[in-house]
């Protein structure tokens, strides 16, 4: 073989050796590319299935407190047309049957064959384009409850071995087996002594008092706020974490109630505050009460009645109470955030009832004397020298500026619920109904849910 020859098949040889290195190369290229590809994709629909599996049990907790909303609703309606029965008379047996209609109503939808779960559950997910979510129909979920009939209590209620599918085409690429959690309504019955009618101020972050002279009637409510909701008016008033609660400043008060709740402080910063009388005691809910020095302005306030501290300073006791108000309370506060626009029936030429009535989504300012309701999802602010006589509700805060009377009104809530009942389909398309945000809560005897 000649040089020439030789050169050649060497030359050969290593362009085979090189053609091979290339396919090698690009089979591992495309063996790695692969790989992360379908772990990308493997990550991505673990995701979208976690997801969806939350989505899922979100909207089976909403659809059972719509349930236990329509069940409530329709007692509450029975429970205020027996007129004249008393308290006792009307919680008997008002939680178990509570408890027997929305188990019936939540079995009717859920407790089927596994198919029907199924076939229920389905709905509720996310739709998307590119693939389909579903859940698993053979053999499919299993309802299960664990109710104590004595205790009207649910101590388990789930939907087991769910089975979630995510498709591309027709092909499953990814599934997620998970239990959810059915939503179940709690209840509990209001005593004598929980009348909301009888509270004169309701105000979801704090209520703050200042001016001259002003007197309360009727019992007050105020929540907290965070830090970062802080307004720098507000400090002066002396709070401090927890932020809100009631607040008096350089004023002299008169409070007279039932209760007085507040899940933030109570401070009194160069004020004289007397709480209740000889005649008629109260009882104050707080987390502590603080006496602030403002000089020259002196600090000093009596309570005629009895204080209930977290703080450990007074024996906190009734604890169940004070929970229970709360609850009350704070259960409206979703549909008081809910209010979207602006009602004054002052405004309204259609609207002839007895007081006046105010549902806004903005601040409400009174310059002069109100008799009636308001309720807003905002701030409520009453100017130095104005009466009010009814019942404030406020999303935020309340502020009070001096020289005031301010009295609760269960006369005026009852009849204002009252002709809008009587008035029913009739109602202006105008108006609007303030019972739509004050129906669930209680008068005295009525069941409240928490």
């Amino acid at each position: 073989m000649n040089s020439h020859h030789k050169q050649a098949v060497v030359a050969l040889f290593l362009l085979g050796i090189m053609a091979m290195s290339v396919v090698f190369v690009y089979a591992q290229t495309v063996n790695i590319t692969k790989m992360l590809i379908e772990k990308r994709t493997g990550v991505r629909v673990d995701n979208t299935l976690d997801e969806a599996a939350s989505t899922l049990e979100a909207e089976v907790t909403a659809d059972c407190q719509r349930i236990s909303d329509d069940v409530y609703s329709l007692m509450l309606l029975k429970m205020k047309n027996e007129e004249g029965t008393t308290v006792e008379a009307l919680n008997t047996g008002k939680k178990a049957a509570f408890y027997k209609q929305y188990i019936e109503r939540v079995k009717s939808v859920y407790d089927v064959s596994g198919s029907g779960i199924a076939a229920v559950l389905d709905p509720m997910l996310p739709k998307e384009q590119g693939y389909v979510l579903r859940v698993a129909s053979d053999p499919g979920p299993e309802f299960f409850l664990d109710y104590d009939e004595t205790d009207c209590n649910i101590k388990q209620c789930v939907i087991r071995e769910v089975v979630l599918q995510y498709l591309i085409g027709d092909v499953v690429v990814g599934e997620k087996t998970f239990t959810i959690n059915v939503g179940s309504a709690n209840v509990a019955f209001s005593d004598d002594s929980v009348n909301f009618y009888d509270y004169s101020l309701v105000a979801m972050k704090g209520i703050y008092i200042t001016g001259q002279t002003s007197s309360f009637v009727g019992s007050m409510y105020a929540g907290t706020h965070e830090f970062e909701e802080g307004r720098e008016a507000e400090v002066i008033y002396g709070e401090k974490d927890p932020y809100g609660g009631i607040n008096f400043l350089t004023t002299q008060a008169a409070v007279f109630g039932d209760s007085i709740i507040t899940t933030g402080d109570i401070n009194i910063k160069g004020a004289f505050v007397v709480f209740g009388s000889e005649d008629d005691k109260i009882s104050i809910y707080a987390n502590t009460i603080n006496d602030i020095e403002n000089y020259p302005s002196k600090t000093e306030y009596t309570i005629n009645g009895d204080k209930f501290l977290r703080d450990g300073s007074a024996a906190f006791t009734n604890e169940e109470h004070y929970d229970e108000m709360i609850r009350l309370i704070n259960s409206t506060s979703g549909m008081i955030n809910g209010i979207s626009s602006y009602y004054s029936s002052k405004e309204d030429p259609s609207y002839t009832g007895s007081y006046s009535k105010i549902v806004s989504n903005e601040d409400v300012t009174l310059t002069e004397d109100f008799s009636g309701i308001i309720i807003t999802s905002k701030n409520v602010i009453i100017e130095e020298g104005c009466n009010v006589e009814g019942l404030i509700m406020a999303g935020d805060r309340i502020y009070v500026y001096g020289n005031n009377n301010i009295v609760s009104g269960r006369d005026i809530v009852h009849t204002l619920v009252d002709e809008e009942s009587a008035a029913g389909t009739s109602v202006s398309a105008n108006s609007v109904r303030i019972s739509d945000y004050i129906e669930a809560l209680p008068d005295s005897g009525v069941i409240i849910l928490q």
